[in-house]
């Protein structure tokens, strides 16, 4: 967690850092105070508490490292999406040039204007498709 966080942490609800003395039971109240707060602002639902008592099953880190690979995968799933919308509306511009020089009845920028379509498809697609195949994994897991 970067200062930022720690500070919000510490000041909303009285998170201490691992070098200081606290008792387990302090930390569990801190830690139901947050997925309290998480509950009632609607960021999460009972599927939380689903998978928070799996630990009981799977060990006690079990629930800590779903989270983290949640996190982390969110995270690159947030990237990938961002690149893809660029390339989209790249794609997208393209198509509207497409449009207009066929609307104008301009030879050359038909000509160009596709190949600008070419060009950001050819751009998109490899990853398209690995999203698509990623949606089918997911979906057989």
């Amino acid at each position: 967690m970067d200062v930022r966080g720690w500070y919000v942490c510490y000041i909303r609800y009285q998170c201490w850092s691992p070098s200081m003395a606290v008792s387990k039971e302090a930390l569990i109240r801190t830690m139901n105070t947050i997925v309290s707060d998480l509950e009632q602002e609607g960021l999460i639902d009972n599927y939380f508490r689903m998978c928070e008592d799996l630990k009981d099953v799977n060990g006690p880190y079990y629930f800590a490292n779903l989270l983290v690979t949640f996190i982390a995968d969110t995270q690159n799933a947030i990237l990938e999406l961002t690149r893809l919308l660029i390339g989209a509306c790249a794609l997208a511009r393209a198509w509207l040039n497409l449009r207009e020089g066929t609307q104008n009845e301009n030879k050359a920028r038909c000509i160009s204007s596709m190949n600008e379509v070419r060009h950001e498809f050819e751009r998109i697609h490899a990853r398209l498709d690995a999203i698509v195949q990623l949606e089918r994994d997911i979906v057989r897991w």
